[in-house]
This record gives structure tokens, sequence and C-alpha cells, in this order.
């Protein structure tokens, strides 16, 4: 007895071992299954399968056939299965990356912490942090039915994401972690970039007007971040200045989003001054100018992303100081 005494009283100093990663890991591996499960049962039939595929009905654009054949490796099925099936319709894969650091951003913006009230944060981190170039898209040049908000599976992704970020601190930890962020940023970006050409197409093909396609690039890239400022006024989180949410600068290198307005700007010109379309003057329309071009289409996914790969690996060990530039003035869409 005299014995036992010492070691239970070294017990508590004894380091507990750290099991958070793997539980974390577990935990989005099932939520991921059921994710998935989930929308394959509840996605309707027949109907298209992204809030941007309506566009390709409207015009009468439809896949070229033979389009997909051929598929083979990862790689193939990267390009052909999600980037170039992303330009008409919204591949499952991104759209889950997409809510993902939506909500990833929409805690972090509350200091790690679970927003303070379920019921707006639900609303406002769809609005806000997730969808705003969407939604404001639809409501400033279309004049349609807000898209994002008119499909299940996006209504899926989102609330999957939302219970899970905001229930479980270890999946959020996990998440943020400097690599797994990092491609969690990618991820984002790769959909966001497709998006905002998507979306400047179908603005212009609403009314065949330049101006519109301007207009559209600006409306993308900052209605997230005004949106995002108005939010943190309304829950009482101090406000950043508008030179410290994005730099007054084109460094498109250092700030991925003046790199997401370069691209959408270069895809309006390149689709009016470089192609035989003729978009402006009673030709192809430029969603149907878009889909003879898929290669630039994907290029400026694929360097957008790659642009970003190189710029975060030389935040962390290239810069003098190591900071992640990707905060809440990025998630422009």
């Amino acid at each position: 007895a005299g014995g036992r005494l010492p070691t239970m009283a070294r017990l508590p100093l004894l380091p507990q071992p750290r099991q958070r990663p793997l539980a974390s890991v577990l935990v989005l591996a099932v939520a991921a299954l059921a994710l998935l499960g989930l929308l394959s049962v509840l996605r309707p039939t027949g109907q298209p399968t992204a809030f941007l595929g309506g566009s390709a009905a409207v015009v009468g654009v439809t896949p070229e056939a033979g389009e997909e054949e051929g598929i083979g490796g990862p790689l193939d099925w990267l390009h052909y299965e999600v980037i170039i099936f992303s330009h008409t319709g919204y591949p499952i894969p991104l759209m889950i990356g997409f809510n993902c650091f939506g909500n990833v951003l929409l805690r972090k913006e509350c200091a790690g912490q679970p927003y303070p009230n379920w019921l707006f944060g639900y609303l406002l981190g769809f609005v806000c942090y997730t969808y705003p170039g969407a939604i404001c898209s639809d409501l400033f040049f279309k004049h349609d039915i807000v898209r994002a908000m008119s499909n299940n599976n996006v209504m899926l992704a989102y609330t999957f994401w939302f219970i899970l970020i905001q229930t479980f601190e270890s999946v959020y930890k996990l998440l943020t972690r400097k690599w797994v962020f990092i491609g969690l940023t990618t991820w984002w970006l790769a959909d966001a970039t497709r998006a905002s050409m998507c979306f400047l197409e179908r603005a212009v093909t609403h009314q065949a007007v330049f101006s519109r396609g301007v207009f559209q690039c600006f409306l993308w890239c900052s209605a997230g971040p005004i949106l995002r400022v108005a939010e943190a006024s309304i829950r009482g989180a101090p406000i950043t200045p508008l030179d410290k949410v994005q730099p007054n600068t084109f460094n498109a290198f250092k700030y991925p989003l003046i790199m997401m307005w370069m691209s959408s700007m270069f895809y309006l010109f390149f689709m009016t001054f470089l192609t035989d379309c003729d978009i402006f003057n009673g030709g192809l329309t430029m969603v149907e100018c878009g889909k003879k071009h898929n290669d630039v289409y994907a290029a400026i996914v694929y360097i957008s992303c790659s642009l970003h790969i190189v710029r975060s690996i030389y935040a962390v060990y290239g810069s003098e100081k190591s900071v992640f530039i990707f905060d809440h003035c990025m998630c422009g869409t």
C-alpha cells in the first residue's frame, strides 16, 4: 500500500496522449460519407446538378459528345469530370470544398469561436461568407431566382459543414492547420475562379453589353469582403478598415483577390477581342463562346491554383515574415 501512494500522486503529472487529430479525421471521414450518401439519394433526378447548369439549357449549349471519352487516371478525371464539367454544371467535389471553406471562414472571423447565434449565423454564413458573389450577381445582373438558394445539393453541403464546424472545435482546428488550410484554400480558389467566369458569361449573355461584364468582375470580387465587413458590424465585432481588408495594390501574386479580378477581366477581353464569336454584335452568346474555348477556361483555373500554391509556399518558407495571406478579404464569391 505504501508503494502505491507516490505512484498515484504522480499520475496527474503524466502527459496525456493526444488523440484529437485522429478523432477529427475519423469524424470528417464518417461525416463525409454520410454527406455523399445524402447527396446521392436526395439529388433531383433529371435536373441540373448545379445552379450554373441552367445557363447552358437556356441557350441550348450541351456537353460535347465524347468529351468524357478516354478518361483514364485521376488527372483525366479532374480535368474532364470536374473542371471542364464545371463550365456547365456544379461538380459535387468542388461544392464540398467550397462550402467547407466558407464555414471555416465564418468561424475564423469569430476568433475561432462558434457563431453567437445559430439562427442568424446559418443565413449570414451562407450569404456573406460562402456565396455572396453568386447571390449578388443573380440579384444585380440576372433578375432571376437566386440559384445558390435553389439547389438541394448546395443546401446539404452547406448545412453539413455548418453543423460540423460550428459543433466540433477539433474539426475546425484540423481544417485550419497550416498545410490543411493551404489545400482547402486552393480547393476553394478552383471553384471561385471557375465560377467567376461562369457568372461573367451569364451576365453578358443576359444582355450583351460590355459594361455589364466589367461591373460583374468588380462585383464578384467586392461583394464578399464588403458584406463581411457589414456582417462584422452587425455582430458587434471590430470593423476592419477597407485598406486593411484589401490593400490598394495591383500585386496579383501576393493577393488572391487581385488575381481573381485580373483573371475575370482577361477572360472578358479574350472573349471580346481574341475570338471570332462577335458576342456584342449579334454573334454567339458569351456562354456559347465560352463553350468553344474550354481550354482557356481550364487554363485560367489551373494558373490561379498553381500561383496560389507557389504564393503559399513562399509565405511559409520564402518571406521574412511568415504570414499566410488568405484572410476574410480573400473569399470573393
